[in-house]
């Protein structure tokens, strides 16, 4: 199954454990680590800087806030002020099997 085929039932910030809960329709619960959310954040000023999949980005990667991008993923704030992103389902799904910005579109 493609990453793109994955779509969320329900969505949790849970703040104490630092992750983003995601149940999906598949089934399947998955966290991801707002560390690993920051790092793999691949808008245009994180493509443009090289920052994807970094892991230097230490005491930025709180998560503020989240909102719906209609149908096709999520823009997540973050208290460095980053805000820019949009994460597609799809690559919300990559992220959580693992797998970063280089392989949001292969099979699983």
């Amino acid at each position: 199954m493609l990453a793109s085929d994955h779509s969320p039932q329900k969505l949790e910030l849970l703040k104490d454990n630092a992750c983003l809960r995601i149940s999906w329709q598949q089934g399947e619960v998955t966290d991801i680590n707002y560390e690993d959310l920051r790092r793999y954040c691949a808008c245009a000023f994180c493509r443009a800087n090289g920052s994807v999949g970094k892991a230097d980005l230490a005491g930025s990667s709180e998560v503020t806030g989240i909102h719906l991008m209609g149908s096709s993923g999520l823009q997540i704030c973050f208290s460095d002020g980053h805000d820019r992103g949009i994460f597609p389902w799809g690559y919300l799904w990559a992220i959580a099997k693992g797998k970063g910005w280089q392989h949001f579109n292969e099979t699983d």
